[in-house]
Order: C-alpha cells, then structure tokens, then sequence
C-alpha cells in the first residue's frame, strides 16, 4: 500500500492564512475604521465647542457597537473569500477533487502562544492607560476627558495586540 502524497509548502512558499489570523485582521480594520471615525467626529466637535458640552457617550457606544459588528461581517467576509480563494487556487493547480473547501476553525498550540504573547502586549498598553485615568480622576477633570481617555487607550491596546499577533503569525517568534 502506498502512502499518499501530500503537497506541503517549502520554506519559500507563503504560509495559508489560518481564520484565527483572519479574524485578527477583521478585528484590526474594524477598530481602525471605526475608532478613526469616533476620533474625527470628536476632533470636530473640539474643534467648535468646548469639551464640557459635547455629546460624546452615545456616539462612544455606537462606535462600540459598531466596532463588533463590523469585526463579525468582515471575519465573514473573509472566511467566504478564503474558501473561494482556497478553491480556485486548487482548480488552477490542477487539483479538481470534489471536495468541500477545508476551513480551519479550531486553535492550536501556536494559536494559543500567539494569543498570550499579544495579550500581555495589550496588559501592559491597558495598565499604562488606566493609571493616567486614575490621574485624571484625582485632578477631578470633567467626566468628558477621562471617558475619552479610556477609549483612547482601549482602541490602542487592541491596535498593539492586533499588531503583535499579525507580526508572530507572519514572522514567528
């Protein structure tokens, strides 16, 4: 009986982005996009109107919001266009078998190491963050500030974790 030969990338060849790294770069535009809004919108309204009178929470939670449903629809996006990719990419190689596309959907050991490396990237973003919000409290500044602090320094930890987890699929550890 012979064993079945299976095609294997060479170390030249590009690795398959896995949906775990797929949904990381979902993630990442969403909070780009989204964060980029919110801080433009509050850039103009600074811009206009002291600090003290602007609408800030409602917008905050819509960007929130929208933050999370834009990362679902995008992690979406990208698993159906991986699969077509996957496919078509394997009909031009010649490989016609009827096969569904195989998507990734578990983690595996370097998921999970990746996943822990980033987040004590984002821990230490967070903490650093949370301790100048802590100063603003003891200086009692308006409620406005310290808010908008917090989401400043939530959107850059998740852009530090984001970042950290993409350069370790992509370049190793």
């Amino acid at each position: 009986m012979q064993d079945a030969v299976h095609d294997l990338p060479g170390d030249d060849e590009p690795v398959p982005m896995t949906t775990t790294e797929r949904s990381v770069w979902a993630y990442l535009v969403a909070v780009v996009l989204t964060s980029g809004a919110y801080l433009l919108y509050l850039g103009v309204q600074l811009a206009r109107t002291p600090a003290h009178e602007i609408e800030w929470v409602v917008p905050m939670l819509w960007t929130l919001g929208a933050s999370v449903v834009g990362s679902i629809l995008l992690t979406i996006v990208g698993t159906i266009v991986g699969s077509v990719t996957a496919t078509i990419g394997r009909a031009a190689a010649g490989r016609t078998e009827h096969h569904a596309p195989v998507v990734e959907s578990g983690t595996d050991a370097r998921d999970d190491e990746i996943g822990l490396r980033a987040h004590r990237a984002h821990i230490g973003v967070l903490a650093a963050g949370f301790v100048w919000a802590l100063v603003l409290a003891m200086l009692d500044a308006d409620t406005f500030w310290i808010g908008n602090l917090l989401f400043v320094v939530g959107t850059a930890g998740a852009l530090v974790e984001t970042t950290t987890k993409l350069r370790l699929y992509r370049r190793g550890f």
